[in-house]
């Protein structure tokens, strides 16, 4: 992987998973609904084709979520609460681990324009 790729990268990380907290509350918030079937977002596979160099970088503008319906699990309401609360629990210590990796790349840079001097 570049370092100019994961410009690219993690802004389309970041929109997934925020696209996956917006689906994981519309599960939580239709839980008791029958007949709802809870959603997933998948990204990732698209992203590890614009950081392993298979995208053109014009490509990866075009990157969007993929949603789709979860497998069914037979989990009770209870059970399926759980899940999606994990699941959430996941998503956002992945978006919190990505902001604090930009934040840290912007210091470096900031230091850099700086020459050193804070």
């Amino acid at each position: 992987m570049q370092i100019g790729s994961v410009g690219e990268v993690v802004p389309l990380a970041l929109d997934g998973l925020v696209a996956r907290q917006q689906v994981i509350a519309q599960n939580i918030a239709n839980l008791n609904t029958p007949g709802y079937t809870p959603m997933r977002v998948e990204f990732e596979s698209a992203l590890q084709s614009v950081a392993a160099g298979a995208g053109d970088g014009a490509n990866a503008v075009r990157i969007k979520p993929d949603l789709r319906q979860a497998a069914p699990t037979g989990q009770a309401a209870q059970a399926e609460l759980s899940h999606q609360v994990s699941m959430l629990a996941d998503t956002v210590l992945r978006y919190q681990t990505l902001i604090k990796g930009v934040n840290k790349q912007l210091a470096i840079m900031q230091l850099a324009v700086s020459d050193g001097r804070r």
